[in-house]
């Protein structure tokens, strides 16, 4: 009898034992995917970092060229220029963004809750830290400088008689492209509840420079930019059509969804992306879109996405076992040649 009392006692021990491990294994799993994803990702952005001080990022090659032909073609846009150009450099501040980004990742998820959110995260930032993507979410700022330059600095992939940085009530927004962008900026709520525009530091620069940039700063909006006037017009922009899945943060993305059934209850609706950036870049944006759909399913179903297909149990995932994707000549972009 007291041999059964001590059997069913060290085989309740060992289920509880077992449990235990079991648990503690699901959340070393969940670390473990977290680390893998983070390392990945991290040396890609390295890698990144290296490529544009090289200068083998071109839209970062024209940015330089476009700021220094903009300050010796009009002076009193000298600072905004230089202001700009620091987007042609890993201290600009969309790299800078994608750097905080990763520093902020919790890389010790304890549960599925967590973890979701975090590989989530993760992703957007592996799609963002691509040289192909990167180079096209430039795009916006090269176009700032252009419009700046008054139609001496060529647009990139927009029509030249495109309406894009006007505003209701008239004028034209200088960075114009980058409004929305919460590398940029932010949206702010004003006494009566509207949204409007802030600039970041530096970037009120577009406010304060261009009202007194002579005569010509006239041809300019010099007003509040409002949320609901400035997302009912069809403008161009790389953030605005492709790049806020990569560029921005899970609660910027959120924060537009919200905005958007705000606008879509006024009976405002926000107008389709547009086929913006290079051929390349689209396609490459593409894929990165339809891998996140497969890690979501296999989140959905309980499973944790493999960043290095070394556990058959796992699900081939968007992160690869390599970071040679990365490289413009690659086809697949998410890892192997």
């Amino acid at each position: 009898m007291n041999f059964r009392r001590w059997l069913d006692h060290a085989l309740l021990l060992t289920c509880l034992v077992t449990v235990l491990l079991t648990l503690q294994g699901c959340s070393n799993q969940y670390e473990e995917a977290t680390r893998e994803a983070y390392g990945t990702t991290q040396q890609r952005l390295l890698e990144l970092g290296k490529k544009i001080e090289v200068g083998q990022v071109s839209n970062a090659l024209l940015i330089k060229t476009y700021a220094r032909q903009l300050s010796q073609a009009q002076p009193a846009l000298d600072e905004v220029a230089q202001v700009l150009g620091r987007d042609a450099t890993t201290e600009g501040p969309q790299y800078q963004g994608l750097l905080e980004r990763l520093k902020k990742i919790d890389q010790q998820p304890d549960n599925k809750g967590q973890f979701v959110p975090v590989f989530q995260e993760l992703e957007a930032l592996h799609a963002a830290t691509d040289p192909l993507v990167y180079n096209d979410a430039l795009l916006d700022v090269v176009n700032t400088l252009a419009d700046l330059s008054g139609g001496t600095l060529a647009r990139i992939n927009i029509p030249k008689d495109a309406q894009t940085a006007d505003i209701e009530g008239g004028g034209t927004v200088p960075g114009s492209y980058l409004v929305g962008n919460p590398n940029y900026g932010h949206w702010n709520q004003d006494s009566s509840g509207n949204s409007f525009w802030s600039w970041y530091g530096k970037y009120a620069l577009f406010s304060s420079v261009i009202r007194g940039f002579g005569g010509f700063g006239s041809n300019y909006h010099s007003g509040p930019i409002y949320h609901d006037s400035w997302y009912k017009r069809d403008r161009y922009g790389y953030y605005h059509d492709y790049g806020r899945k990569t560029y921005g943060t899970g609660t910027d993305r959120h924060s537009w969804d919200r905005g958007q059934k705000r606008l879509e209850k006024k009976g405002i609706k926000t107008p389709k992306p547009k086929n913006y950036g290079s051929v390349s870049g689209q396609k490459r944006v593409s894929t990165y879109a339809s891998m996140r759909q497969k890690s979501a399913s296999t989140l959905r179903s309980g499973s944790i996405p493999s960043t290095s297909g070394k556990t058959a149990k796992r699900s081939s995932s968007f992160f690869g076992s390599s970071t040679r994707g990365t490289s413009s000549g690659s086809r697949s972009g998410f890892g192997g040649k």
